[in-house]
């Protein structure tokens, strides 16, 4: 939203006065839009998350999977919990990131076009080219996160159902790391 406020602020008179005037107001409404343009944004990453998560559904039982592991209670709760909280965070970063780069990217060139008149044509493409490579950095980033995510959460409730059925038999929990 940086550079859509720059130019705003500095190449228009769209405040008419108004932010001069009614500073707190001017603040509240760019917060207003702030929120509304992160709520698009996320709204947009959740639409990929889903298109993802159909995809690899078959392989890997995502809505049972992710049900299993919200449902399940565990004290104390297994390391494994805390690392699908980090991946998660980091997937979400990157699904932001890679919807806020286009908008960012159409800013950036508005900026350029009137700031750098003269020679807003190679910073445009450039611009251009940097916002594919940033937009291909993140999706990468976060369709291998994405399928980390899968698979760790499909091993840790399976790990945890087997820790579950050894217990109710009356047997010693599985220990993978033991030879046997």
């Amino acid at each position: 939203m940086a550079p859509w406020l720059l130019s705003l602020v500095l190449y228009t008179d769209a405040t008419l006065g108004y932010a001069e005037k009614y500073n707190a107001l001017a603040n509240a409404f760019v917060f207003a839009v702030a929120a509304v343009a992160g709520l698009v944004c996320e709204t947009i990453a959740s639409w990929i998350e889903v298109a993802w998560d159909k995809e690899r559904e078959a392989e890997f039982e995502i809505m049972e999977n992710w049900y299993s592991y919200l449902a399940r209670s565990v004290d104390p709760e297994p390391v494994g919990y805390r690392y699908l909280s980090r991946l998660a965070t980091m997937f979400y970063f990157e699904l932001s990131m890679l919807v806020a780069t286009v908008p960012f990217a159409v800013g950036a060139a508005v900026l350029v076009w009137f700031r750098f008149a003269e020679d807003k044509y190679l910073l445009e493409a450039f611009l251009v080219v940097l916002a594919l490579i940033v937009v291909c950095y993140f999706r990468k980033n976060a369709r291998t996160t994405h399928l980390v995510l899968c698979r760790t959460r499909r091993e840790l409730n399976k790990r945890l159902d087997g820790q579950v059925a050894s217990a109710r038999a009356g047997r010693p929990s599985p220990n993978p790391l033991e030879k046997g």
